[in-house]
């Protein structure tokens, strides 16, 4: 019993959020447990200026205005298009905003996918906003880079691209600070077919924004994959001494992407080929029947899902996860909402929790599964060939440069 009481006792005083020094407090702290009544009494016996009284172990902050609080307790929470806006509401905004140490915590706290950069074959780069009043960048073709380049791999605020010329020299570059860095060359040889995959953790002991950029490489006339990892941290790549000998993921589907310390890459042959970084050790995951080129890998609330578009009396997607990605939902798609669904119907990416990316009809669609809206993001009856888009956040995130050592 005396138990409970101490127990009650404390959710009391921690409702009070009295100055423990203040003589009511020690009256209060000194009465004995049992006395439990008398406690009761002490508290109903209490005056509403008690209660009014600010206590004085919390610091108080005097003449500060909403202002004050918006600066200092929500930007960081908004994209980095709306900051660069609010720059202009006073000087002392914008040194706020340009601050290192706030830039650091807005890379933190937003991690909302904002828009899809997109890119066709032998064409610049393009970014397609989720909302062109909150998310945008200045340069979407990335042509303060040093060359023309294609897009190959993004991971919260970061965007690795890979030259066009003689080098096919790899950059990492976030377009909203024209920030960028240029990799040196590789060990190996790093072909058509080699795979990559940007890993980035905002965090708040990463203050340096480090990244790695892992690599799957087939070397030539072998059946085997060689991982070669970039760290920012050293600026130089190391070689892993794991190797993939699995014959399923020998083909890949293009390009991966990180989440939560592992890259994953869709093979040719309904399998995932999944690395994890920090111990560089691999594992295969199986695709569900049926998977191709319409379909998609995406982070969902945290986990790995699989969207695959089916076609028969009627279009849905089908949302695979798990360890052995088994049919988990299936999203019908109305065509009251969506229009002409004959052409061709494929998932590019899943968003912000309850958001379906895909290109129906050569248009690219938002579609809200929580409140069944449509809404069209932009228009690709234009497009020649098959466009690559990629989810993109907002963010301020600097692009580390090596510190050189001395």
């Amino acid at each position: 019993m005396a138990v409970a009481e101490y127990e009650d006792l404390e959710e009391i005083d921690d409702d009070l959020e009295e100055d423990v020094s203040s003589p009511s407090m020690k009256q209060l702290m000194s009465m004995p447990l049992s006395n439990f009544d008398a406690k009761e009494r002490y508290i109903a016996d209490r005056i509403p200026e008690d209660y009014a009284t600010f206590p004085k172990h919390i610091k108080l902050m005097e003449n500060t205005g909403i202002g004050d609080v918006v600066r200092e307790q929500a930007l960081a929470f908004l994209p980095a298009k709306s900051l660069c806006r609010f720059k202009t509401v006073s000087k002392e905004w914008d040194q706020w905003i340009n601050n290192p140490f706030f830039v650091h915590i807005q890379t933190t706290q937003f991690k909302s996918v904002s828009g899809l950069f997109c890119q066709l074959p032998g064409e610049s780069p393009s970014f397609i906003s989720l909302d062109t009043t909150a998310f945008g960048v200045p340069n979407a073709g990335l042509s303060f880079l040093p060359e023309p380049v294609d897009i190959r791999t993004t991971c919260n605020g970061l965007i690795c691209c890979q030259g066009r010329g003689e080098n096919q020299a790899y950059y990492v570059c976030n377009p909203v600070n024209k920030g960028w860095w240029m990799l040196p060359k590789p060990k190996l040889y790093h072909g058509r077919q080699t795979a990559i995959a940007l890993a980035f953790e905002p965090a708040i002991f990463n203050f340096n924004a480090n990244y790695e950029l892992i690599c799957v490489i087939k070397m030539p006339d072998t059946c085997v994959l060689y991982f070669e990892i970039y760290s920012s941290r050293t600026d130089s790549w190391r070689i892993s001494e794991t190797v993939c000998f699995e014959l399923d993921a020998l083909a890949l589907n293009g390009d991966g992407f990180y989440m939560k310390g592992y890259a994953y890459w869709e093979t040719q042959c309904d399998a995932i080929l999944a690395f994890d970084v920090k111990y560089e050790s691999y594992g295969m995951l199986s695709l569900p029947p049926g998977s191709g080129p319409n379909g998609a890998l995406t982070e969902m609330r945290g986990n790995l899902y699989y969207l695959m578009p089916r076609k028969q009396d009627a279009c849905s997607i089908e949302v695979y996860g798990d360890i052995n990605m088994s049919l988990k939902h299936v999203i019908p798609l109305d065509p009251k909402d969506m229009g002409n669904m004959d052409g061709l119907c494929r998932a590019l990416s899943f968003v912000n929790d309850d958001t379906f990316i895909l290109e129906l009809e050569r248009k690219i669609i938002a579609y809200n599964a929580t409140s069944h809206k449509v809404e069209c993001l932009r228009n690709a009856s234009d497009y020649k060939g098959f466009a690559k888009y990629l989810p993109y956040v907002n963010s301020l995130v600097t692009v580390s440069h090596p510190v050189p050592s001395i």
